[in-house]
């Protein structure tokens, strides 16, 4: 009985904020690190989901066995007629119920230039948690959470969020100190002057009633 009742105060407190969205303004692509290349260049896709736009998948997100979901499988295509360094792959939440906030689900840098797609062990932390560094050697900013990537999971009762997957490709690689905690504001600063290719995809998930 409890726990239908809190359910109940979740989906109206989700409704009454339903208004709160769209922040489109904040997602990477708006930084001052994209300003001489404001379209997209490159293609991203997600083969398991289909097309961008389309909904995520069940294992995708919080309704995964694990409660947390793991990182869809992505493939893109390099830019044309320039040299990567290295990409930088971020996955957001533009749809929160907070004004002109944006969730980082997972952000990975340090992926090699010869890599042209993702798999969710790609994704998932190493041993060495401290360390910040992937199981396929990509070093990722830790999330909310302070895990390497958490799935979807909207408010219950607050509609379908936009979950943009972004890949950006850089045409030198960012060197930062690791010995301290490298965060997001930090990426975006030293991709200044290196970003030569970005695409997306975008996912869409709302969270069902409980059944």
């Amino acid at each position: 009985m409890v726990t239908r009742i809190l359910l109940y105060l979740q989906y109206f407190l989700g409704r009454l904020l339903y208004h709160i969205r769209g922040h489109d303004a904040g997602q990477i692509i708006r930084t001052s690190a994209f300003e001489n290349l404001p379209l997209s260049n490159m293609q991203l896709e997600a083969t398991e989901c289909g097309p961008s736009g389309s909904s995520m998948l069940p294992h995708h997100t919080c309704l995964a066995a694990d409660n947390n979901g793991s990182f869809p499988e992505l493939r893109w295509t390099p830019p044309p007629k320039v040299e990567v360094k290295e990409y930088i792959l971020i996955s957001e939440d533009i749809d929160p119920p907070i004004p002109r906030f944006v969730v980082m689900h997972g952000l990975f840098y340090a992926i090699p230039p010869t890599i042209t797609g993702v798999l969710p062990s790609d994704t998932e932390q190493g041993r060495n948690t401290r360390e910040h560094v992937t199981r396929s050697g990509w070093r990722y900013v830790p999330n909310l959470l302070g895990s390497s990537y958490i799935g979807p999971a909207p408010p219950l009762g607050h509609g379908a969020h936009r979950y943009i997957f972004t890949i950006v490709a850089l045409s030198q690689s960012i060197w930062l100190d690791h010995s301290q905690r490298v965060s997001q504001k930090q990426i975006t600063k030293a991709m200044i002057g290196k970003v030569v290719g970005w695409g997306q995809w975008v996912g869409h998930f709302e969270r069902p009633w409980p059944s």
